[in-house]
């Protein structure tokens, strides 16, 4: 089976540069835009199912997509954002002048440090792999499934996939509304496609502070 794994469209704290995590931030105009562009483009593939993260970013990213295969969002809690717990709305100058012991060991060891008051990366990497099976489980061979997720999410599941470390996870990048395209056979699992945008027009190049 195919899994279109999708970093959802883009909000204003994303053109802002500031952390999202849990806070429920809605599409930003430019994110619509961008949501719309990819349902299009995937209205021209057989998709089964489209799933979602439950924040109203994904969501909202999941039903302009699922709009078109005339098909309901199914949420997967398992592949939300990380919690960013005290970090949530602050930029990177900011984390830096508020937390700086935090920030110097993040920048080396992000895997196990937990974020102040917020999630462990490590544990996010693992209920996002454990979200994809649940969803892979509930498919059948050659199907194509759309999963609608969020920027640390989706690099756990790159790197575990890649066998790169998490600690190592800046080795890949993905935008708002960047395609990924995992293959699942069996106990197998690859990567075909990562962060693919030239499908939308409103390109936004802008990671996670973190």
């Amino acid at each position: 089976m195919q899994i279109v794994l999708l970093r959802h469209g883009a909000t204003d704290w994303n053109l802002q540069g500031r952390c999202q995590g849990a806070t429920d931030r809605p599409l930003s105009e430019i994110g619509i835009r961008q949501a719309e562009e990819i349902a299009a483009t995937l209205s021209a593939e057989s998709v089964r199912a489209v799933y979602s993260s439950n924040l109203k970013r994904a969501r909202h990213t999941a039903r302009l997509i699922s709009q078109k295969h005339d098909l309901a969002v199914t949420i997967e809690a398992g592949i939300r954002e990380l919690d960013h717990g005290a970090l949530e709305g602050l930029t990177f100058t900011e984390i830096k002048e508020n937390y700086p012991g935090f920030i110097s060991r993040w920048r080396t060891e992000p895997a196990e440090i937990q974020v102040p008051g917020g999630e462990r990366l490590v544990d996010v990497a693992q209920r996002a792999w454990e979200g994809l099976h649940r969803i892979a489980r509930r498919h059948q061979p050659g199907e194509t499934v759309v999963v609608v997720s969020h920027n640390f999410p989706i690099l756990g599941i790159i790197c575990r996939i890649t066998g790169t470390h998490l600690n190592q996870y800046r080795t890949f990048h993905v935008d708002p509304c960047g395609v990924t395209r995992v293959n699942h056979d069996g106990d197998k699992w690859g990567i075909t496609q990562i962060n693919n945008q030239d499908y939308i027009s409103a390109v936004v190049v802008q990671g996670s502070p973190l």
